[in-house]
């Protein structure tokens, strides 16, 4: 039932609302009134019968007083043709009825009582009873007659309502039809207008819509950086020789070589020339500065090569070189770092261009603090870069033991 309400027209929707409402208000003021009326008229009853019975019981005391006895039948008679009273009776002070006008009948009846003064005496007392059956027929026709008019008022706020909510409900389908993407004999799964609207503002490629944030700078490539420049000659070689498929696995393997030694250290891993990889080691880590991580990462992707060559029919040549920056590589949102490393990667790209057999540490990177207490290295002749010599033993083993790690993973039957 509420799938079927929500489905109709917003004219409809807001009628029913409106005319539901405005019952509910009435019916409520209509139940406030019977109540109210209901409690005035039994109070007028009692005021009514007490004053009558009062009188009637003057009227038999003043004949008594006279001893008039035979008038007592004949006023309570009168009583009973000019009053809402359909019986009196008359009974002294022992209960002895002593005269009875009227006939006690229906249902609703009430009863209400007077003493028989004579004087200062109580003679007896006068008893009237009154059917109230009238006034109650009076007051249902008096709420039925609320209850139409309230049935009427909600009728008459339906009708004002559904127009008012049909015009607005065409101004909503004329803007649905505005932005509409679906072709002319699409047919719209609901009636109601801001259902429609709402679907076709769901249809809209807001994605291509809507603008991008204005880039900002983030702090996190303003540190000082450390550049692991690895050039791939041996994929230079294969690249016209070997076919598409053959030469996506080879370079599938490679990429699985330097991921799995960057993860050692966090590093970054990004395309920088048509030939050339670049891992970032930046921040702060356990393993040490982000020259020696870079330095670290080199050995193993160096060791790695030389074991899983070994087991391949094509070689896995490749030539490693590391200095610093001052910013990091830069991202979509802030191309400015990476615009300024660039000369470094120029820079590396050309020491590896020479082919060094072992990794290059630039003068930079051979100042750095644990480079120059955690391994070895030598002055070459290649731009005043130094050549990694070895490492001291307890991060040698470390790195031993993180070869024989990446080698479980990625030594598998396969050949390339």
């Amino acid at each position: 039932m509420n799938s079927r309400f929500s489905n109709t027209s917003l004219g409809q929707q807001l009628a029913v609302l409106t005319a539901g409402l405005c019952l509910l208000v009435s019916l409520a003021l209509v139940a406030l009134s019977a109540i109210s009326s209901r409690h005035m008229q039994l109070q007028l009853q009692e005021e009514y019968g007490t004053a009558l019975a009062i009188q009637v019981a003057q009227r038999v005391s003043i004949a008594m007083e006279s001893g008039d006895l035979l008038s007592i039948s004949a006023s309570l008679q009168r009583f009973i043709e000019t009053s809402a009273a359909q019986a009196i009776s008359f009974t002294d002070v022992e209960g002895k009825a002593l005269g009875q006008v009227g006939e006690t009948f229906g249902q609703s009846l009430q009863q209400y009582t007077a003493p028989v003064l004579i004087e200062s005496d109580i003679a007896g007392q006068i008893m009237i009873t009154i059917n109230s059956s009238d006034t109650r027929a009076a007051q249902l026709r008096f709420v039925l007659s609320l209850i139409g008019l309230a049935v009427l008022l909600s009728l008459t706020a339906y009708g004002a309502c559904r127009r008012i909510g049909q015009r607005y409900g065409n101004q909503l389908s004329t803007m649905a039809r505005k932005i509409t993407l679906e072709q002319e004999g699409d047919r719209p799964t609901t009636f109601n207008e801001l259902a429609q609207l709402h679907q076709q503002i769901e249809a809209l490629p807001m994605d291509l819509l809507r603008t991008r944030s204005d880039p900002r700078p983030q702090d996190e490539n303003y540190h000082p950086t450390a550049v692991l420049y690895l050039h791939l000659s041996s994929l230079v070689n294969y690249v016209d020789t070997l076919d598409d498929q053959a030469l996506q696995r080879y370079t599938a393997r490679l990429h699985q070589i330097v991921y799995a030694a960057a993860g050692f250290y966090a590093g970054e891993l990004q395309v920088a020339r048509q030939f050339g990889l670049a891992v970032y080691f930046s921040g702060d880590n356990k393993a040490g500065s982000a020259a020696f991580r870079a330095a670290s990462c080199a050995w193993l992707v160096q060791a790695v090569s030389k074991e899983i060559g070994q087991q391949m029919s094509l070689s896995l040549s490749i030539n490693m070189a590391i200095s610093q920056s001052e910013l990091g590589a830069g991202n979509g949102n802030d191309i400015y770092p990476g615009l300024y490393t660039q000369h470094t990667l120029d820079e590396l790209q050309e020491v590896c261009a020479s082919k060094p057999p072992n990794v290059l540490l630039s003068p930079v990177a051979c100042q750095d603090m644990d480079i120059s207490a955690r391994l070895e290295h030598r002055a070459t002749d290649v731009n005043g870069y130094a050549v990694i010599e070895g490492f001291e033993g307890p991060y040698q083993d470390l790195l031993e033991r993180q070869l024989r790690l990446i080698l479980t993973r990625l030594m598998d039957p396969a050949r390339v």
